[in-house]
């Protein structure tokens, strides 16, 4: 399983990689659309890359409140063993 430390490098690092935004920029509590200012085309790529580690996010979650931090909490649940549920 990766850590939390771990989990929160690599969701910054792959924001970094759709929008540009230094990793040192983005912090846990930054909203991914009015913070960090996200165009429609940047989340859809953060979406895809995301999925590749087997992180979705439903659409109704995907607004203005949406934070990074949900995004590693998102990818940490993803990386749980199978059949252990986590609370987001």
């Amino acid at each position: 399983m990766i850590n939390g430390s771990n989990n929160e490098h690599l969701v910054k690092e792959l924001i970094y990689q759709v929008s540009g935004i230094p990793i040192d920029r983005i912090g846990l509590e930054d909203s991914l659309l009015v913070t960090l200012g996200l165009d429609s085309v940047e989340m859809i790529d953060l979406l895809m890359r995301l999925e590749t580690f087997r992180v979705t996010i439903p659409s109704t979650q995907i607004t203005a409140a949406l934070r990074v931090r949900n995004i590693v909490e998102y990818l940490a649940a993803a990386s749980c063993p199978e059949g252990v549920q986590r609370v987001l």
